[in-house]
């Protein structure tokens, strides 16, 4: 019994020793898990330090470099800058150089046009001295200078304007001034100024203005017209009056069927085409576009375009034909007009320039050479 008391205090006591062993581990263990998790902290701290001194350096430096480039800029502007102004206060030297040396050479040119100018004076004097001796030696000269002035103008205004009648007055004014001088050296003249007179008194005389204004005038009766509307065919009346006489039965039975069956039904025939009525806008837009025509034409007589004259007038009276009551008088007097100025010449082919105008010129300066030759022989 005693052996046994003993075995289980034994025990006891080693259980007891056991588990003060177990927690004597335990916060053995708990004590190093205390120290690793410090040291681990501390790492972590001592990482973030340095790794924030680093990033502070790493800023800091690059913060000196984007400062010393720049500056590194503004040096190479502020060089730039007094590169540029050194090269200016060149250039403006060099160009206060060039101004003077110009207003020399300037100086000495007006110096020049200045003596050029009494040379240039004294010849003048010298010609008109000349011309007025070969004035009051042949007075006549005046009329021939005066017929070549006429002639010049005759030329211009059958070239520019096409004004046959006035050129036509020009160059006979001409003619009678050259009869006036009673030279027989001018007689070649003369014959080429009647021939330039002849070949204008053929040409056709076109009324432009004249044209026109009759075309304006059927562009404003535009709105006189009246548009076609639908017509009915006519009815042509059946002789339904029955005969008295016995013979003619089946006619009369024919006459009464028939006049009892046009009650029911009625058939008439349409043998031409019915074209459909116009809206009031497609009948505007048609008038405003037959007056369109109408200027057309009035614009190609003053460019004296044929082809596009006859093109806009047999369009206008297409239409007209078309769209409009043909059985109007103002439709029909509108027609007439019409085909009356598709048949009207607009363009002739002018001359470019006169014969007599050449040859005049020239026979004024062989005279004056002439002139001028005996003047300074008999000198």
């Amino acid at each position: 019994m005693t052996d046994n008391k003993n075995s289980s205090q034994s025990a006891d006591t080693k259980t007891t020793n056991k588990g003060t062993t177990d927690t004597s581990n335990t916060l053995v263990a708990q004590d190093k898990s205390s120290n690793k998790a410090g040291v681990v902290t501390g790492a972590i701290a001592i990482l973030l330090t340095l790794g924030l001194g680093a990033g502070l350096y790493y800023h800091s430096h690059q913060q000196n470099q984007l400062q010393q480039q720049v500056l590194s800029k503004l040096q190479a502007q502020l060089q730039e800058q007094k590169d540029s102004q050194q090269s200016l206060r060149l250039q403006l030297s060099e160009d206060k150089q060039t101004v003077a040396s110009q207003l020399t050479q300037t100086t000495q040119q007006l110096a020049k046009i200045q003596d050029s100018e009494k040379l240039n004076a004294a010849q003048l004097e010298t010609v008109q001295l000349a011309i007025a001796i070969l004035i009051m030696r042949n007075p006549n000269e005046w009329m021939l200078a005066e017929a070549e002035y006429l002639i010049r103008i005759a030329g211009r205004k059958i070239a520019l304007e096409q004004d046959i009648d006035t050129s036509l007055a020009l160059l006979s004014s001409a003619s009678r001034r050259l009869t006036q001088l009673n030279d027989p050296s001018l007689l070649p003249l003369r014959k080429v100024i009647e021939q330039d007179i002849t070949t204008l008194t053929k040409l056709p005389r076109i009324d432009h203005d004249g044209l026109a204004l009759k075309l304006a005038i059927q562009a404003q009766e535009v709105d006189n017209l009246v548009l076609a509307g639908f017509t009915r065919p006519e009815v042509i009346k059946a002789d339904t009056a029955l005969s008295s006489d016995s013979a003619d039965w089946q006619a009369n039975l024919t006459k009464s069927w028939q006049s009892f069956s046009a009650n029911f039904i009625t058939i008439r025939r349409q043998d031409n085409s019915v074209d459909a009525l116009l809206s009031p806008q497609t009948a505007w837009y048609l008038t405003e576009n037959l007056k369109t025509q109408l200027l057309q034409a009035e614009l190609a007589v003053y460019r004296q375009d044929q082809a596009k004259f006859i093109l806009s007038l047999q369009t206008a009276k297409s239409w007209i034909e078309r769209y409009y009551d043909v059985n109007q008088p103002a439709t029909k007097g509108m027609l007439a007009s019409l085909e009356t100025l598709s048949k009207a010449t607009i363009t002739t082919a002018y001359p470019a320039k006169l014969n007599s105008a050449a040859l005049i010129q020239t026979t004024i300066r062989d005279r004056k050479i002439k002139a001028l030759a005996n003047n300074t022989g008999a000198e």
